[in-house]
């Protein structure tokens, strides 16, 4: 029996494809240029979600952290551990701060969405 593919197995499929090229990449960097890469259709921040910089400025995409990154920290994969889908970092359009100064910028986590993931069953 074929599966009908929802829109979350869509857009995971399309994440899967992109990172197969560099599975181990944990940084993609891409600033101002094409977004991230979202691993479901749920959680994924507008516009107005993402602050503006303490400067006034819009902040844009820069890099994102790819959860490959889980897998060099040896983290566990069930419990109360640490996990994301993909952590994307916005920083301001205008690169304010001089340059020994640290500046905040924000970041937006994403989680694997619980209906792209699928569980073993327990029997």
């Amino acid at each position: 029996m074929a599966k009908h593919e929802t829109e979350d197995d869509k857009i995971f499929r399309m994440f899967k494809e992109r990172i197969a090229a560099e599975p181990e990449q944990i940084i993609r960097y891409c600033r101002g240029g094409e977004g991230p890469i979202w691993v479901s259709r749920e959680n994924i921040p507008k516009e107005q979600d993402i602050p503006n910089c303490a400067c006034g400025a819009k902040r844009v995409f820069e890099f994102q952290i790819m959860p490959q990154l889980l897998n060099y920290l040896r983290v566990d994969s069930l419990g109360e551990s640490i996990d994301w889908g993909t952590l994307v970092v916005y920083t301001c359009a205008e690169s304010c701060g001089d340059e020994n100064e640290y500046i905040e910028e924000f970041i937006w986590k994403q989680d694997f969405s619980a209906s792209s993931i699928e569980f073993p069953s327990s029997s």
